[in-house]
């Protein structure tokens, strides 16, 4: 990169790396990541934006193919389909520094979400899990997963967004097979840094 933009510029290539490395010091993800913790506690003002960068987090770095189903409504934030592992996630994007799932919410996973799956996924693949992903979580996050699942029958998890930055920086390392994610998003449980 820092040669292509010296090229283009003219501008000497030790000056471009220098510059690139001051303002971008972990590289282009870095920055992602940066804003994309931030839109995690900006509550509905930009919840958009959130869950298209969830979209993108998942295609680009995690090669899901992904589909933002939020705007068409009574549908979760996030569609994401492993052909290679044959199953599908859906993902919940919540911009609040401690969600609770309310009783609303839960019947909107279960009944709309979950229950209306083949209504906006046209893959022959099953559902696996459903994921929430938030700034943050209440304390009774787990047992609130829980009830979703065993009224659902389906697995799930819910996501810090400092987890999921985790996941992401861990994945440059050591790359995640979709049926590694899978494993990590079906524990029906607030995912903890140590299960990554």
């Amino acid at each position: 990169l820092t040669d292509v933009i010296a090229e283009k510029t003219g501008i000497d290539g030790k000056f471009v790396e220098e510059t690139l490395l001051k303002f971008y010091p972990r590289g282009a993800i870095g920055s992602f990541m940066t804003e994309y913790f931030e839109m995690a506690f900006r509550g509905r003002d930009e919840a958009t934006e959130f869950e298209r960068a969830t979209t993108c987090l998942f295609k680009d770095v995690f090669n899901f193919e992904t589909h933002h189903v939020g705007p068409i409504g009574l549908t979760p934030d996030v569609l994401l389909i492993s052909d290679q592992e044959g199953y599908c996630g859906i993902i919940d994007n919540k911009a609040y520094s401690k969600y609770s799932i309310s009783n609303d919410h839960h019947n909107r996973m279960v009944h709309n979400y979950i229950e209306g799956f083949s209504r906006y996924c046209q893959s022959q693949n099953p559902l696996a899990f459903f994921s929430y992903i938030a700034g943050g979580f209440g304390n009774n996050i787990n047992g609130q997963i829980q009830s979703i699942v065993h009224e659902a029958g389906v697995h799930g998890c819910a996501f810090a967004v400092t987890n999921v930055i985790q996941l992401v920086e861990k994945h440059q390392v050591m790359p995640y097979s979709h049926l590694d994610l899978k494993d990590i998003f079906t524990l029906d449980r607030q995912v903890l840094l140590s299960d990554l």
